[in-house]
Parts: structure tokens; C-alpha cells; sequence
């Protein structure tokens, strides 16, 4: 990611928006917390006032059907002996007209056999034989859960009473059996039951007897029951997505129990509406409250910031006469007296920046100008040269003079090119090198002495205060190619520079004799060789020379990317 993106992006992540918003967030949490948990104990009191409802509906039915087993529960004590002693088919003709669900009365041996009913046939074991060991641990009744009648063709709950012989011991069960379709008519035979309201029994293997539209039985049911003998409330969710409100409670004491359902509420039904005020409103409010922030920031800051931003956009380009399209006046007083302030700035930074620039043309004119009269002054020290030089015999002060006049020749070149270079504090190395290397080409007769030059220089910006001791160490290394390499034979002195990704590399290579072996083995002492190091060590450059005899001598100079 570019830098300036990532800014962006990490202005707009702390943008004064975003901000607000959190802030106002925070302070409105603690409300919607607590109305939160307002809200969760008003949809328990709801829930638990939906339980308290279905319990009193269920209590009701419950009491009927509990009334009625507790009269078959008398009444089977009343004629117990009658029914030890055989008589069951007579027992069952009296008890007929007195109880409407009776299906049968029976005597049980202590084998857990019927060997006496008033309908069926004997000789059969009984449905669970748990129900004759319940007895036979001297418990007095048993009430069943509910079994398949095979002579009745229907289900049936039963009472049974412990028989005991002369002897106090053990001797079978008397009961009856009542049908658990005629139960659950009087389950439902209330009156005043509301419409929605239906009603059922079960027992505890989980099977439902009477008309109820509910979903698949759990039998987890059965164990709430158990353990909230009050009465415990289940909402069940259906498949087509609406719910019922479902209560269990255990009829008397043992294996029948009431499953009473109906419809859960709606989200606008009086139960759930104060919960939905409690927290719904709040929640709405909470809501609201952020969209009027989002809102009014944006129109009230963030429109006239981003207006802003487009005048600072353009005075930062140094349009300082520009001026918005549309007008502060509208925005807000202390947006529109910061705009007037930025206006005013931006006026006394355009007067400063002519006065700048004015003085910026005036001071460089001078320096061009200096350029130009140093470089006039040391073409007439270089006329001076040459004529001491004619008036010299000796070869060698002649030689000393015409190397002088090439170093003033190479100053007069820098101080050319930068008064004639558009940017005083740099320059351009290639046109600045090519015209210093014409030049050192016509000034020592390469041509005449089959010498020439090539050369290979990208176009590098160098500082300007480089460009002289570059513009020297060239000179020195091509002279010293010049006078040693060739033996009067003539050759190519090629110069490169080169930009790489840690250094500039200059290098001036001849294709000459080469650097003997004695001399390549000794420091260079010479003017020449001083002097490159010098402009080495002022470059912060790395100075190497390569030579191997017959194949010229290579010399490289590695300057850091920065300027000294």
C-alpha cells in the first residue's frame, strides 16, 4: 500500500464521525443495559404469569380427574373382599351406573395372573408385573400408567389394592380399570375453558391421549414434571414457525399427568408488549440518536471540511487566488471565520512567495553571473599559460604548463555548465562529461596521436559541488592514460557512467600496455595518482585500478548515491 493511502486510511479509520458516534455509544450502553435486563425479568414475569394461567386451567381439570380416581379409589376399597372372594362379574354390574369410564374389574393372583374379570378372559398375566411387586413390598394401591386393554380394544389406567390372606401375608390385587378416552372427556368437561386452551393426558412412557396439536412429545417433558410438581412451563416451536405454551403437571401421585397448550403469544399481545416497550423503544431510540449524530455531522462539519479540504488542496498547489465556487456564508460560524482566516493566509503566503521568488531570480542571476566571470577569469589565466608556455624550452616545464592549463581548462568547463544549467545546485553529468572530453580531446591532440575517445554516460544528477573534483579525477585519469598507456601507438580510452542500485560507478579503461609488474607492485606517487585519491576521499568514493599487462588499465571510482 502506498504510504499516503495508508494515511488516508488511517485518517478515515479516526475520522471525527466515527468518533462522535462511539462516544455517544458508550454513553447510551448503561440505558440499553438496563433496559435490557428490564426487559428479561418483565418476559419472565410474562412467561411466568402465561404458566400461572395454564396451571389454574389445568388445576381445575385436574381436580375433577383427581376426584374421580379418588372415588374409584374408595370404592375399590369398599368392595375389595368382594372382589378377592371371586365375585368380580357382580361387582362390575353395581359399579357400572356409578362409574362411566369403569371397563372391567379384576382379581390378580400373587403370580401376577388374572384369575377372575368382569370382562375378558382369565388366566392371563397382567400388563407389568412391576405393578404386583409394587404390592407386594407391602405398598396398599397402585395407580398404573397407561396400557393397551387387549379384551376392552382400548387404553385404560388401573387401580389396584393389596389382598392380604388370614395371615396378613401376601395374597394378589383387586383393581379396576378405567378407560383413558372417558378421563380425558372429563378432563375437558369445564365450561368456562378457554377456546385456544386444549387438553390432554399422558403417562410416563410419553403417550398423549386426547385431541392436542402439538409437535413431536419429549419425554425431558415428563422429568420437568417430575421435578416442578407447581407446574412447569415449555414453549414449544412448531414447523410452520409459531410456537405453543405447554404445562405438565402429575395427576394425584403416581403415572397419569395433565399436558395442558396454548398458542404462545404474539410480539404485540399485552404479555410481550411491556417487554417490547422496555427494551424495543430504547433499542430504537439508541439507534436513532446515532443516525441524528451520522446526520448532523455530515452536515454540519464533515460537508463543509471536505470544502475546506479542496481549498487547502489548491493553496497547497500554490493557487493561492483560488477561490470556492461556493461560498462559507451558509456553513456555520466557526467553520465560515475559519475558512476567511484560511483566505487571509493564503493572500500573505502568495506576497511572501512573490517576494521569494523575486529575490530567488536576483540571487541566482548573481550566481550565474559569478559563474560566468570565474570562468572568463580562468580562460584569461589559461591565455597566460600559453604564452609562458612559448616562451619555455624545456619540454619538461612545457609538459607542467600544459597540465596546469588542462586543470584550469576542466574548472572553466564546471563553471560553464553551471551558469548555463537551469538549476544552480545540481548538475547533469552527462552533457557536463561529453563537453569536458571534447574538450580534453582537441586540447591534447588525441586525433594527431591516433588516440580516441569512447564513451557510455547515463544522464545523472550529480550536486554541484561534486562536479569539480569529478570533473578533476576524469582529467587526471585520462591524462595519465594519455602519457603512459599507448607508447605513441594510439588507442581507445573508453569512459562509462553508470548508475546502479547502491553506487554510481565511474570508469576510465585504456586498451594500452598495461601497468608493468614492478610498477603495479609499488604505491603510485605520482601527481596524478595523489590527486585521484584526493578526489576520491572528497567524493566519499571508493577508488580501484585494474591493470593487467597487455590489457590496459582500468580505472573505477564508486561514489554513494547522496552527494557528500
Amino acid at each position: 500500500m502506498d504510504p499516503a493511502e495508508a494515511g488516508e486510511l488511517k485518517h478515515r479509520s479516526g475520522s471525527l464521525r466515527t468518533r462522535l458516534l462511539l462516544v455517544l455509544a458508550i454513553a447510551l450502553t448503561p440505558i440499553l443495559a438496563l433496559s435490557a435486563i428490564r426487559a428479561y425479568f418483565d418476559a419472565r414475569s410474562s412467561m411466568e404469569q402465561r404458566r400461572d394461567e395454564l396451571v389454574l386451567i389445568a388445576d381445575r381439570a385436574i381436580d375433577r380427574v383427581e376426584q374421580y380416581v379418588s372415588t374409584s379409589e374408595t370404592i375399590l376399597e369398599v368392595f375389595q373382599d368382594e372382589i378377592a372372594a371371586g365375585r368380580c362379574q357382580r361387582v362390575y354390574m353395581v359399579l357400572q351406573e356409578h362409574l362411566g369410564p369403569l371397563t372391567n374389574v379384576v382379581r390378580v393372583s400373587p403370580e401376577g395372573i388374572v384369575d377372575c374379570s368382569a370382562a375378558g378372559a382369565v388366566g392371563t398375566p397382567i400388563a407389568n408385573p412391576a405393578w404386583i411387586e409394587s404390592l407386594r413390598s407391602e405398598r396398599n394401591s397402585v395407580r398404573t400408567d397407561a396400557f393397551y386393554g387387549e379384551a376392552s380394544g382400548e387404553w385404560l389406567f388401573a387401580i389396584f389394592r393389596r389382598n392380604n390372606d388370614a395371615t396378613g401375608q401376601f395374597a394378589g390385587a383387586s383393581g379396576l380399570g378405567l378407560s383413558v378416552s372417558s378421563l380425558v372427556e372429563l378432563f375437558n368437561a369445564d365450561p368456562d375453558l378457554p377456546e385456544d386452551v386444549q387438553l390432554a393426558l399422558t403417562d410416563l412412557d410419553g403417550e398423549v391421549f386426547g385431541q392436542v396439536e402439538m409437535p413431536k412429545f419429549d419425554r425431558r417433558w415428563i422429568e420437568r414434571a417430575n421435578a416442578n410438581p407447581g407446574g412447569a412451563l415449555v414453549v414449544v416451536r412448531e414447523e410452520d414457525g409459531s410456537s405453543l405454551d405447554l404445562v405438565i403437571q402429575p395427576v394425584g401421585t403416581e403415572g397419569i399427568f395433565a399436558l395442558i397448550t396454548r398458542p404462545s403469544p404474539g410480539l404485540f399481545d399485552e404479555l410481550t408488549l411491556n417487554p417490547v416497550g422496555m427494551f424495543g423503544l430504547p433499542l430504537l431510540t439508541f439507534f436513532g440518536a446515532l443516525i441524528a449524530v451520522w446526520m448532523a455531522v455530515d452536515g454540519l462539519v464533515l460537508r463543509w471540511l471536505a470544502r475546506l479540504r479542496q481549498v487547502a488542496i489548491h493553496f497547497a498547489s500554490g493557487q493561492y487566488d483560488y477561490r470556492p465556487r461556493r461560498s462559507f456564508d451558509s456553513a456555520p460560524a466557526e467553520i465560515s471565520r475559519f475558512a476567511s482566516t484560511l483566505t487571509q493566509m493564503a493572500s500573505r503566503i502568495a506576497e511572501r512567495d512573490r517576494s521569494l521568488r523575486e529575490a530567488l531570480r536576483t540571487r541566482d542571476a548573481a550566481v550565474r553571473e559569478i559563474h560566468h566571470r570565474v570562468k572568463n577569469n580562468l580562460q584569461i589565466v589559461t591565455s597566460f599559460l600559453n604564452l609562458q608556455s612559448r616562451q619555455v624550452k624545456e619540454p619538461a616545464a612545457q609538459e607542467v604548463l600544459a597540465a596546469a592549463r588542462h586543470r584550469i581548462d576542466a574548472l572553466s568547463i564546471v563553471h560553464q555548465t553551471l551558469y548555463q544549467h537551469e538549476r544552480l545546485d545540481t548538475v547533469h553529468l552527462k552533457p557536463f562529461l561529453e563537453g569536458l572530453l571534447r574538450h580534453l580531446s582537441e586540447a591534447m591532440g588525441m586525433s594527431e596521436s591516433g588516440i580516441r575517445f569512447d564513451w557510455e554516460i547515463e544522464n545523472v544528477e550529480r550536486g554541484s559541488d561534486d562536479a569539480i573534483p569529478i570533473a578533476l579525477f576524469v582529467l587526471e585519469a585520462v591524462t595519465n592514460a594519455v602519457k603512459y598507456a599507448f607508447e605513441n601507438n594510439g588507442g581507445v580510452i573508453k569512459v562509462s557512467l553508470k548508475r546502479t542500485e547502491e553506487h554510481i560507478v565511474l570508469t576510465v579503461r585504456d586498451d594500452g600496455v598495461g601497468i608493468a609488474e614492478d610498477k603495479a607492485a609499488s604505491p603510485q606517487t605520482g601527481l596524478g595518482s595523489r590527486l585521484m585519491n584526493a578526489f576520491a576521499k572528497q567524493l566519499r568514493a571508493k577508488l580501484t585500478i585494474e591493470s593487467e599487462k597487455g590489457d590496459g588499465v582500468a580505472v573505477k571510482l564508486e561514489l554513494p548515491i547522496a552527494s557528500a
